[in-house]
């Protein structure tokens, strides 16, 4: 049962990989660029049980490393002090993950992930085994993040597509 439920994980997020409307919202310091699938975009089904009138959405987003220079990794190399960041350790390229929001409170619950390498080798894959959420697994994104901007945009985006519609 739990290599179905990763397949499925693996499909709907391998679907949202190949998205044609992956929208460039926010930059890290870092380099790395965090994206929104706004096609993915959409009301969520899923209850809260304790708050039952909120609606949730759920959306796909991207985070694509920048790329490591043989140099920067040779400089890395020499700082042993410094912590590396996992993601070039791994040597991670890009990381769909599917979020369910709140856009109450701008929070969210990470539902899945799967961490791409090269040529969009499947690293590693993650996918929620919780039957019941309540409002305690949802992280509330602090302003001025790319985590609040995120969540803004989805908000955003599904608003506006509601109106249009």
């Amino acid at each position: 049962m739990k290599r179905l439920s990763m397949l499925l994980v693996s499909g709907a997020l391998a679907v949202s990989a190949h998205a044609v409307d992956w929208s460039k919202v926010s930059e890290s310091p870092t380099g790395s660029i965090f994206s929104l699938d706004l096609e993915s975009i959409e009301s969520s089904d899923i209850n809260i049980i304790d708050e039952k009138d909120v609606e949730n959405i759920t959306v796909s987003i991207r985070r694509t490393y920048p790329t490591q220079t043989n140099e920067t990794k040779v400089d890395n190399a020499k700082k042993d002090n410094v912590k590396k960041d996992k993601a070039k350790k791994d040597n991670i390229h890009h990381s769909d993950q599917q979020l369910l929001i709140s856009c109450k409170d701008a929070s969210y619950y990470r539902r899945a992930y799967v961490n791409y390498g090269a040529k969009d080798k499947v690293l590693a894959s993650w996918q929620s085994e919780k039957p019941i959420l309540t409002t305690k697994d949802f992280r509330t994104t602090t302003p001025n993040t790319v985590g609040r901007t995120l969540v803004e945009q989805a908000c955003k985006s599904y608003e506006q597509a509601q109106e249009n519609a």
